[in-house]
Formats: C-alpha cells, structure tokens, sequence
C-alpha cells in the first residue's frame, strides 16, 4: 500500500518530484501545499498529475488529511519552520537538504519528531542508491585511504541575473544560498558516509558581491589524508569522485547527487589494475530515498530510522564547522 504523501512548495526540485512520482508505486501524492502566489502552478500541476487536492494554507491542508507524510521542498531558509508545523500537526516529514540552518535546529527537530512519534528523514539521494553500496563495498579493498577529492559544480540558470543584481534564494544569504549548502551538501554526505567525521574542516569560499560563496573548496582533515569538496555555481566542471589508496581507487563519473558511473581499479600500479563497474541506475535518483521513507514508516523500522539520523547530524555538525 502506497505512502500517502502532501508536497509542500512549488519550487524546481519539487516540480522534479511531481514528474517523476507516478512510476515510484511507494508513494502517491495526495495533496499539494503551496503560497497563494502560486496557486495558478498548484493548480495546473494538480490538473496534470491528478492531484486530488490543492491547498494555498498549511494549516488547512494540515486540518484537512488525507496524506500521513508531508515532503518539504520549500527555500533552505524555510525548512526548519515547515517542518516544525508539519511535525505538531502530526505528520511524517521528508525534509530537503540541507536539512536546517544548523546543527542545534536538527537536533531539536529530532527531538519534536520523537515525542510525536514521527518519522523524520532527509530527502538526500546518495545514502540510498545502489551504486553508494558498490562504492562502500569495495572501499576496503584499497588499503589505508591516502587521498579524495568530490566536485558538483553546475553553473546556475539564475547566476546571470545574479551578476545583474537581481538576487533570488540560490544567491541569497539570507536565504541560506551559495554553493555549499545547495551542491556540497552532496559532497559532504558522500565523503562523510564512506570515510566518516574529518578530525578538523576548513572552508575556502569564493564569494560574490553580497558575500554570498557562489563557489568554494571544503577540505576535511582526516589525520593521515586529507578530502577535498568542490561545489560551485557559477561555473561548470567535471563532476565526480576519486578515492585512492595503496590497493586501488573508486571512481564516481558524474554529478555527486546521482553517482550515474561508478567504478573501481584494483591491484594495479601505474595506470594498471583491474576495472570493476557498479551498477546502472534502474531508477530516478530520488526514487530510492522516497522508497526508503515509506518503508521505514511501514516497517517502524528504528535501526534505518536512526542510521539515517545520524548522517544527517553529522553533516550538519560539518556544516557548522564550515560556516565559521
């Protein structure tokens, strides 16, 4: 029996969710919550993916039912307060990254969600893709890790009016903007789920004329070897992985948020050694992590539950050292 889920804003990663949805049979879209501005775009959606109900007030929605979930996809600066409401009204909430503003907001969201009896989880894609299960598979395979480097960069549709003075939530500081909460998020969830917590972290922006870092390189110290998280946009890249030791290295070929190709090169010196592919994706990126998020509601399944938990706590613990 499917997850009957609401979906709170209209925006971009939203509007991904709705086109994808209707072949991910875990979940079924009962409601779409939305700003009065946006009604018109609420109400085309619920007309195109047959939507039954369109609410332009939480409250409403909220005393209204019909869903048990409610997934967050509003402006970073907004998680925190939506899912606090959707917590009190009694709903399980997937929430986007970066999950809240800080370390401290997470917590006590946490906490809200245990006292209600309530599912909440991150709406990250890498901890639930099969090709993260190769790479961690094959991680120990390399011998003592001696070096990473992650880069997403993609140069955002919205940079060129940024650079026209026209700031919008992407480019917004107080709006939670910039390159590391929006692409090195993925990064960080990445390096921190394979290697662990870095013993220290130092973050190196390039910032644009409000300060906000429209790129930067986050270095993480993990005593022996040391990770480096590229994320940027206002520029393009190659984006990917490379993770290497003395036995060999994995490769992921490809945005951090997807890991489309992945594979590993054991055994070999010099440009040798032995190639091993992962698995092809057999579903949309964020299928995995929706699937997972009913099935952890169905199964009251405490254990993924709480591994999902504390991923989350400890890229947001990272990000506070980041943001200093």
């Amino acid at each position: 029996m499917s997850l009957k889920i609401a979906v709170l804003s209209t925006s971009r990663i939203v509007a991904e969710v709705m086109r994808e949805v209707g072949a991910w049979p875990e979940v079924d879209v009962a409601a779409i919550i939305c700003r009065p501005q946006s009604a018109d775009k609420g109400r085309a959606w619920a007309e195109e993916y047959n939507v039954p109900a369109l609410y332009t007030d939480e409250d409403a929605a909220y005393a209204a039912g019909g869903f048990e979930a409610v997934y967050i996809g509003t402006a970073n600066h907004l998680h925190y307060a939506a899912a606090k409401k959707a917590l009190l009204a009694g709903y399980h909430v997937l929430l986007e990254k970066p999950f809240t503003a800080t370390a401290a907001e997470a917590r006590e969201l946490f906490a809200l969600a245990d006292a209600r009896g309530l599912v909440l989880m991150e709406a990250i894609t890498i901890p639930y893709l099969p090709q993260y299960a190769f790479l961690q598979a094959e991680l120990p395979k390399l011998g003592p890790v001696r070096g990473a480097m992650a880069s997403f960069c993609a140069r955002s549709a919205r940079y060129d009016d940024y650079l026209n003075g026209i700031w919008n939530t992407t480019f917004d500081p107080a709006c939670l903007g910039g390159a590391l909460n929006d692409m090195n998020v993925y990064n960080l969830h990445l390096l921190c789920g394979l290697l662990g917590t870095p013993d220290r972290a130092e973050y190196r922006p390039s910032c644009g004329p409000n300060g906000i870092d429209t790129a930067g390189l986050a270095l993480l110290d993990y005593g022996g070897f040391t990770a480096a998280a590229l994320a940027a946009k206002d520029s393009d890249g190659r984006n990917g992985l490379v993770l290497q030791g003395p036995g060999g290295y994995l490769v992921v070929e490809g945005g951090t948020n997807a890991l489309p190709v992945v594979y590993s090169v054991l055994g070999g010196v010099r440009g040798g050694g032995t190639r091993t592919d992962g698995p092809a994706p057999a579903r949309h990126r964020m299928a995995y992590e929706f699937a997972e998020f009913a099935r952890i509601i169905a199964q009251k399944d405490t254990a993924a539950e709480a591994a999902a938990r504390m991923r989350t706590m400890q890229v947001m613990n990272l990000l506070d050292v980041l943001h200093q």
